[in-house]
């Protein structure tokens, strides 16, 4: 698959820009189980390391990992890297993930701007396999189309193919992670990013299974989901967030107040992130009624209603565009 940062500038991606803020706040809530800025974060720069940046100022990370597999572009990315405690790692996530330190307490997050594979699958395997209790553990899936497989065509080369049937997803992602009640139906807009959460959630729950066999009750692992998202800077994409705990730290899960979160998801359902188009007065404009309810007269002949309230809803997790003025 081509390399995304030749089509995707990820400065430019409100929708993306606002999910990170919202689980950097959520990843501010995990302290009780170790300050933040000692976690490691694990992700995938690309070229701009949007998500490394922030992280680093917002919440003090200064071990961070990066996975890239563009190894021709070494230079590139060296070039690129706005932290000096950023240490990149040019393999194939298969690869890098199970040579990871896992003792460590980590933030990873898979994020990836393909379709749904098989590999997804197994790298999300890996982490759930070694994550140690603690650590947050986030995923990001583009839901453009049906998930997709390699077969081989009448020539035998190998060509990449998207599902076209729920049995064909179980014929080649396995029983296991498809839910039993999924239709053909559900392969296709906003119920496809509903049918991937749901197996990204399968994949762990039964990688934690395994690994639970023979742990104490009270030191079972489990995973905690506390954010789910979907948005479209262009192709549709969603995200599930979530932590692993001991049975037995639950309570301080719960005491931190997660669900006080306005976009605390911890089911099937997601946060929609809808980015009205608005014009800098509009924003200054809307933001002196904030916060608080936006009145529907607000709407009328300046912001429509549903802008206003979309604005609302994300007012404090959007970027600012003041610098491009003028």
């Amino acid at each position: 698959m081509a390399a995304s940062y030749r089509s995707i500038d990820y400065s430019l991606r409100p929708g993306k820009y606002a999910e990170r803020r919202m689980i950097s706040e959520a990843i501010g809530k995990v302290h009780p189980f170790g300050a933040v800025k000692s976690y490691r974060y694990i992700g995938m720069g690309s070229l701009w390391f949007s998500d490394f940046s922030h992280f680093h100022k917002s919440l003090g990370i200064v071990d961070m990992i990066s996975i890239e597999r563009e190894v021709a572009h070494k230079p590139r990315f060296e070039f690129n890297k706005p932290l000096a405690c950023i240490q990149l790692i040019f393999k194939d996530t298969a690869v890098a993930l199970p040579s990871l330190d896992w003792t460590v307490r980590a933030i990873t997050w898979l994020d990836y701007d393909d379709r749904l594979t098989k590999d997804m699958l197994e790298d999300t395997r890996v982490v759930a396999s070694n994550a140690c209790p603690g650590s947050v553990f986030v995923v990001s899936i583009q839901v453009e189309g049906p998930p997709v497989f390699t077969a081989l065509d009448d020539d035998g080369e190998e060509v990449i193919r998207e599902v076209a049937s729920v049995q064909e997803l179980r014929d080649n992602f396995g029983a296991g992670p498809v839910p039993a009640e999924a239709l053909d139906s559900d392969l296709r807009g906003w119920a496809n990013a509903k049918l991937i959460r749901q197996m990204v959630k399968s994949t762990i729950a039964a990688a934690l299974a395994a690994r639970n066999v023979g742990r104490p009750i009270d030191q079972k692992i489990e995973f905690e989901q506390f954010a789910a998202f979907e948005y479209a800077d262009g192709a549709k994409m969603t995200t599930v967030c979530g932590i692993f705990v001991d049975s037995g730290q639950r309570n301080l899960l719960s005491s931190r107040g997660f669900n006080e979160l306005s976009f605390y998801r911890a089911d099937d359902d997601a946060t929609r992130l809808v980015v009205p188009i608005l014009t800098q007065r509009e924003m200054r404009l809307l933001e002196t009624r904030l916060p608080g309810d936006i009145s529907p007269a607000l709407g009328g002949n300046i912001v429509p209603g549903r802008d206003a309230e979309a604005f609302a809803n994300l007012y404090r997790y959007l970027p600012s565009f003041a610098s491009l003025e003028g």
